[in-house]
């Protein structure tokens, strides 16, 4: 995971999802894990063509080449998907469900996938 959004420094969990159908599901079931609508956040694009994220995700702290991976996907259609957490066990939590339910996380952090 990101230097500054490892399990052990709270930050969000961040994933893209390449439809709608399993954000909203990934959504769903950490709405009932006890994640509220304030912890989640979904970025999409429904039709036209999509906005340059990268600012938006060096706000959130998400490394340059994570940033790179995440706006390339949503210039291709994909959803991504914004979990804050700033309790190490709700990081693992929300990370696990996510993966679960088909979230992808960038290049960097398939370590982090394995360890799980």
């Amino acid at each position: 995971m990101r230097n500054n959004q490892g399990l052990s420094t709270p930050g969000p969990i961040t994933a893209i999802f390449w439809d709608a159908w399993s954000v909203g599901s990934a959504m769903t079931a950490l709405f009932r894990a006890g994640f509220s609508d304030t912890d989640l956040y979904a970025v999409g694009v429904l039709a036209g063509h999509a906005p340059d994220l990268q600012d938006f995700l060096d706000s959130l702290g998400i490394s340059a080449a994570d940033a790179a991976y995440y706006n390339d996907c949503f210039q291709d259609g994909a959803v991504l998907l914004i979990v804050g957490s700033q309790v190490s066990g709700d990081q693992r939590r929300a990370l696990d469900l996510t993966l679960r339910h088909g979230g992808i996380l960038p290049p960097s952090c398939e370590l982090l996938r394995t360890a799980m």
